[in-house]
């Protein structure tokens, strides 16, 4: 926590406002229901709890325009972090919206590798298939690719062409 709150050249209304602010900080409200809060361990530190223990309206403090800026300021400087856990239900709660978020990332994580190992399959397919169209390419080497299977072009005559016929 930070250190006591400065006072010199406040309003009187301010000061109250400030005053409260430093009973909070310490956890000595003088507010009862905000008194047993603190022996709880679920008091907060926002701008309703601190007007409530100065007996003031929330407005004066509460928002962006309000009409004293310097404890709206010291009130966000002290606020309690929104995480910090005050009961065992609302840790659950917390844990529970944890291990939801945890499993949905899961989830979609498992989904992108299904994907990427569904692609990779894709590639290594086409690349085996190419690999095998070089090899043929290869074995081909020069050879004209009218050429008929088992024969060379030099033997190509005329009765070979002729083997197969012609329908009249």
């Amino acid at each position: 926590m930070q250190g006591p709150i400065e006072h010199s050249a406040l309003r009187p209304i301010e000061q109250e406002l400030m005053e409260a602010l430093q009973r909070l900080v310490d956890r000595r409200p003088q507010d009862p229901d905000l008194a047993r809060k603190a022996q709880r361990g679920t008091l907060k530190i926002n701008a309703s709890t601190v007007a409530k223990e100065a007996g003031r309206s929330r407005t004066l403090v509460s928002h962006e325009r309000c009409a004293y800026p310097r404890v709206r300021a010291a009130i966000l400087n002290y606020r309690n972090p929104p995480n910090q856990a005050t009961s065992m239900a609302e840790i659950n709660r917390r844990l529970r919206g944890e291990n939801a978020e945890l499993r949905r990332s899961i989830k979609l994580a498992r989904e992108a590798m299904a994907a990427m190992v569904r692609r990779m399959e894709r590639v290594k397919n086409e690349a085996d298939r190419e690999v095998l169209a070089a090899r043929r390419r290869e074995q081909r080497g020069n050879r004209d690719p009218n050429e008929i299977a088992g024969v060379r072009p030099d033997q190509v005559t005329p009765t070979i062409l002729n083997l197969v016929p012609r329908s009249e």
